[in-house]
């Protein structure tokens, strides 16, 4: 039985979802402003010229779209985080493996909110150019990216040993 923490988590990750990528408060909201526009949380690795140049396209509207979703990106992290925690608990038995997992999803949600803070962080000081700053925060982003891509091939890995364990049987 899923809890109610876990049942809100998972309709929260869907809206969050929804609002980020189909709705004026997502991207489409910031796109208006730079058609070609993309999220930089979104890229493994990018410098401090394209966090600079990213939010010259867009403009001082795009700007304040871009800042909007990076509040409402805070919701995500703790729905997805939610999520994880609920696959990890109901996938992964061995409590070495799941303490192991659990590490990679709390330090991606640690890495997704330093992220999001030094977004905010640079995009609500712009003109005004932090270059060490923007390089630091795409070296988190790319940290982010990493604990998600071990988590998922963790995930995989036992699913995929259960797998081989029912067959043999």
């Amino acid at each position: 039985m899923k809890t109610p923490i876990t049942i809100i988590g998972i309709i929260g990750f869907f809206i969050s979802l929804y609002v980020m990528y189909r709705t004026n408060h997502g991207i489409p909201g910031i796109q208006k402003y730079d058609s070609s526009f993309k999220l930089l949380d979104m890229q493994f690795r990018y410098n401090a010229s394209t966090v600079y140049t990213t939010f010259e396209n867009i403009g001082e509207y795009g700007r304040k779209a871009y800042s909007n979703y990076l509040l409402l990106d805070f919701c995500f992290i703790t729905c997805f985080l939610i999520v994880q925690l609920a696959i990890t608990k109901a996938v992964v038995s061995k409590p070495s493996f799941q303490s192991l997992l659990l590490l990679l999803v709390a330090l991606r949600a640690a890495f997704d909110v330093a992220e999001n803070s030094i977004l905010l962080y640079i995009i609500n000081r712009y003109p005004t150019k932090y270059v060490a700053l923007a390089e630091f925060c795409s070296w988190v982003t790319t940290a982010k990216f990493v604990m998600l891509y071990l988590w998922i091939s963790g995930i995989i890995i036992i699913l995929f040993t259960i797998l081989v364990r029912n067959v043999v049987k």
